[in-house]
């Protein structure tokens, strides 16, 4: 095996073109460390606030800036020197720096230990915790090797942002610097130790071996791409439909053939959220759909014409039950909001009324 081989690793199915990399190290976060990875996208808006941070003044680095506070946004856009927002933006990357490090050599120096166990003269351990301890070993290389990116992604942003001061680059000396650190070293290691499990095992054994590898990491990550599962969705759509038309004897006396098609929706809908073959959101949205195209709403009479409502009624009936105008205006202040949040509407403005009032009370 070559290092070239061995970097299939860490490939996971393709995601969406032009995704942010922020998105992408939500999908591939691995959980139980999830509060240990560079806090990339703290640390984009934390560059956002650079082109007002140079005016006259102090910048004041509080704890409501803190890179690690989820309140950051509702924090007033202070002015300052560039120099400032340097510093805070370089202490907060060493702390997420000395996070990182922590993690990695802790499970490298655990993993070692059972590496040698598998790759002695004697071999201590199955092919079946090899390959457990091959996985194991996969979710560390993901979590060095996403770091490694992020810190990298960042530091040229910071770069781009930090261009109009005059300022040499960073990032060409951080990353010289980033090779002694600790995660850096251990990276090189676990790529050691991956090669020699792979050696470990018979040969035909290793391209399943890292299929093993993939199919983990994919599970592992804490956030999921909205792909519908074929599988279960067919499945679970099938249950509820041979229960809306099976020939039920406790629906056919009581002649409510609208409860039987009510039941099949439920046991749709259950099976969908079980197997999450579709995410919940879209699961919801899909109830009223099923319950008016299975007919489990009986139609109403319609005072006007004297006659049964048609599907499209049914449908604008189901649907006002449950959004009404109430609903929507919430809906509505939470959406504006967000945009709000997202473009930083408000602190653009706060700092507009700085830049002009000053001091001024």
């Amino acid at each position: 095996p070559t290092a070239s081989h061995d970097s299939a690793l860490l490939r996971r199915r393709p995601l969406r073109p032009l995704m942010k990399f922020g998105r992408v190290l939500q999908l591939r976060a691995i959980p139980e460390w999830r509060e240990s990875y560079i806090g990339y996208k703290r640390f984009k808006r934390l560059l956002k606030r650079l082109p007002t941070a140079q005016s006259s003044g102090s910048f004041s680095p509080t704890a409501s800036l803190s890179l690690r506070e989820p309140s950051e946004l509702e924090a007033p856009l202070l002015s300052g020197p560039y120099a400032e927002v340097e510093a805070l933006f370089f202490a907060a990357l060493d702390d997420d720096l000395r996070r990182v490090n922590e993690v990695s050599v802790a499970e490298t120096e655990s993993i070692e230990t059972s590496v040698a166990l598998a790759t002695g003269g004697e071999a201590l351990l199955s092919q079946e915790e090899v390959a457990a301890l091959y996985c194991r070993l996969a979710k560390l290389r993901s979590f060095m090797s996403l770091n490694a990116t992020a810190v990298k992604k960042i530091l040229k942003k910071f770069d781009k942002n930090m261009a109009a001061t005059g300022r040499e680059p960073q990032l060409p000396s951080v990353m010289k610097r980033l090779e002694a650190e600790p995660f850096s070293v251990c990276r090189r290691r676990a790529d050691g130790m991956a090669l020699e499990l792979e050696r470990a095992m018979p040969p035909d054994k290793v391209p399943r071996l890292r299929q093993l590898a993939q199919d983990v990491l994919k599970r592992a990550g804490g956030g999921r791409e909205s792909r519908p599962n074929a599988l279960p969705l067919a499945l679970s759509l099938a249950a509820g439909l041979v229960v809306a038309l099976a020939p039920l004897e406790a629906f056919e006396q009581a002649d409510r053939p609208e409860a039987q098609r009510c039941l099949g929706v439920l046991v749709a809908t259950v099976g969908l959220w079980l197997s999450e073959a579709v995410p919940f959101f879209a699961t919801a949205l899909l109830v009223p759909v099923l319950a008016v195209a299975s007919g489990a709403v009986p139609p109403k009479l319609v005072h006007k014409t004297g006659e049964l409502e048609q599907a499209p009624d049914i449908a604008k009936r189901v649907l006002n039950s449950m959004f009404n105008a109430v609903i929507l205006l919430v809906l509505s202040s939470l959406v504006a909001a967000r945009v709000v949040a997202r473009c930083q509407l408000e602190l653009r403005l706060a700092a507009a009324l700085q830049e002009r009032l000053r001091q001024q009370p």
